[in-house]
C-alpha cells in the first residue's frame, strides 16, 4: 500500500510539474495602451462558443499530447481574456449546441475573473451547430451597447458527417443582416479549432460577407506572442487583413516601393498614367488566373511620379529548406539581367515562410532564403552588395492564407514558401 500511495504522490507531483510548465504567461499589452502605441477602437465583444457534439472530437495537432476541440477552444478563450489589457469594455459569452443558445455572461463591463467561471463552466458538448441562431442572437445583444463591437465565434465550423448539422447557407444569412445592421462599426474574427477543410471553408465565407473580418486557426494563438497580436487586432478594430489577401485572390503586388521620401509618394506607374486608373504590369509567365496591379492612390497633381516596372519573378522553396533549387537558379538569372539592364535600381530582398512552425523558427528561415537569394545574385551576377540588402518577414504577409498550418504540402502553403524583390526608390 505504501508504494503504491508513494507511487500516486509522484506521479501527482509531476503531473503538476508538468501542468506548471506548461502554465499561459499572458504578454502585458498595458505599457503599449499607456504609451499610446496601442489605440483602443472597439468597446464591445461578444465571443459565440461552440459547444456541439463535434467539439468532442480530437484536435487533431500532429506530435502533441491530443486534446478536444472543446478543451482546446477553452484554452484559447482563456488565454484570450487573460492577455486584454486593463481597458474598460463590454463584454458577453454566448454558447451554442444542439438546438440552443444561451447568454452564459453579459452583456456587461469586463471582469476577467468572472468570465473566466464562465469559461470553465462549459461542458456537456452535444447535439447539432446552430451557429446561425448563435450569430442572429449576437446581433441583438450587441443593440444596447454603443460604439464599435466584434463578434469572434470559436469552433471548428464542421459539419458532423451524415447529419443535417451546421447548416451553412443559414450561417452565411445570418451573419450578412448582422453586417447590414452594423456595418464598419462590426469586427468579425473567426477562431477555428481544428483542420477540417469544410470548416476552414466556412469560416473563410465568414469573414469574406462582413464589412471587416478576419479567420485563424487556434494553433497560431497558443503562444503568448501570438496571442498578444490577436488581441491587440481586437481592441485595435483591426480585421481588414484577411479580406485584402484573401477575397481578392485575383490581384497580386509584386512590385513594391519602399522607403519613399517624406515629402514625396512615390507610385509604381505606366506612361501616360490617368489619375483614375488602374496599373497594370505583366509579369515573366505570369499564371492565367493573376493579375499583377500596382495601384496609384490618392495621387495628388503636383505630386512626382516615378515610372518605374520591373518584372522580377518570385523564387520558391521547398518546405523548411533555403536551398536555391535549380528551377530558382533559372529565374534568378533573368532577374540579374534586368538588374544589370537597370543600373540605378535598388532591390530588397524579402524572404517568407508557410505559417507551420513558430513564429521565431520562421522569421530566421524567411531571412536564410533571402540571404541565400541575395549570395546567389552577387555571386553569379557580378552584382555589387550595395545594390542589394535583405528582411526577413516570417510567415506574416502571406501570398494566401492557410486556415489549415499542419498541411505543409497545401497550394497555399508552397504559395507562401517564398522570396520577393522589392524596388527600393529613394
Amino acid at each position: 500500500m505504501k508504494r503504491i500511495g508513494y507511487g500516486i504522490i509522484t506521479l501527482l507531483m509531476f503531473f503538476i510539474l508538468i501542468t506548471g510548465c506548461a502554465t499561459f504567461r499572458p504578454v502585458d499589452l498595458n505599457p503599449q495602451i499607456k504609451s499610446g502605441q496601442l489605440v483602443q477602437k472597439t468597446d464591445n465583444f461578444i465571443v459565440l462558443f461552440d459547444k456541439s457534439a463535434s467539439m468532442s472530437e480530437l484536435h487533431g495537432k500532429p506530435m502533441v499530447n491530443e486534446t478536444t476541440r472543446l478543451i482546446h477552444a477553452k484554452d484559447a478563450t482563456r488565454n484570450m481574456i487573460a492577455t486584454i489589457p486593463e481597458i474598460k469594455l463590454n463584454a458577453g459569452l454566448r454558447t451554442f449546441w444542439s438546438e440552443e443558445t444561451a447568454l452564459i455572461y453579459g452583456m456587461k463591463t469586463l471582469v476577467k475573473e468572472d468570465y473566466t467561471k464562465a469559461i470553465n463552466a462549459i461542458e456537456n458538448v452535444n447535439g447539432r451547430t446552430p451557429m446561425g441562431k448563435a450569430i442572429t442572437a449576437a446581433g441583438n445583444d450587441l443593440k444596447s451597447a454603443g460604439g464599435n463591437s466584434a463578434i469572434i465565434i470559436v469552433s471548428d465550423f464542421s459539419e458532423i458527417p451524415g447529419i443535417d448539422d451546421i447548416r451553412p447557407a443559414n450561417v452565411i444569412e445570418a451573419i450578412t443582416k448582422v453586417n447590414a445592421e452594423y456595418g464598419d462599426k462590426l469586427c468579425v474574427y473567426a477562431i477555428q479549432v481544428g483542420y477540417t477543410a469544410d470548416g476552414k471553408e466556412l469560416s473563410e465565407q465568414i469573414v469574406q460577407n462582413v464589412e471587416g473580418g478576419y479567420t485563424v486557426n487556434a494553433d497560431k494563438l497558443i503562444t503568448p506572442e501570438g496571442m498578444a497580436a490577436f488581441v491587440e487586432k481586437v481592441i485595435s478594430g483591426n480585421c481588414s487583413r484577411y479580406q485584402q489577401l484573401v477575397a481578392k485572390p485575383t490581384e497580386k503586388i509584386v512590385i513594391i516601393v519602399a522607403e519613399p521620401k517624406v515629402e514625396e509618394k512615390v507610385v509604381a506607374a505606366v506612361a501616360e498614367l490617368k489619375a483614375e486608373e488602374k496599373v497594370v504590369a505583366a509579369v515573366a509567365e505570369p499564371k492565367a488566373e493573376e493579375k499583377v496591379v500596382a495601384a496609384a492612390q490618392e495621387m495628388k497633381a503636383e505630386e512626382k511620379v516615378i515610372i518605374l516596372i520591373l518584372a522580377f519573378e518570385d523564387i520558391h522553396f521547398d518546405f523548411d529548406k533555403s536551398t536555391l533549387k535549380p528551377g530558382a537558379q533559372t529565374i534568378l538569372k533573368r532577374n540579374i539581367q534586368i538588374l544589370k539592364d537597370n543600373p540605378k535600381a535598388k532591390v530588397r530582398i524579402a524572404g517568407y515562410t508557410s505559417a507551420s512552425g513558430t513564429d521565431a523558427y520562421n522569421q530566421k528561415l524567411s531571412e536564410r532564403r533571402a540571404n541565400a537569394v541575395q549570395e546567389y545574385l552577387i555571386n553569379e551576377g557580378v552584382i555589387t552588395r550595395d545594390r542589394l540588402s535583405t528582411i526577413g518577414y516570417g510567415e506574416t504577409n502571406p501570398a494566401m492564407y492557410e486556415a489549415a498550418p499542419k498541411e505543409i504540402y497545401s497550394k497555399e502553403a508552397k504559395a507562401n514558401m517564398r522570396v520577393l524583390f522589392e524596388i527600393i526608390v529613394k
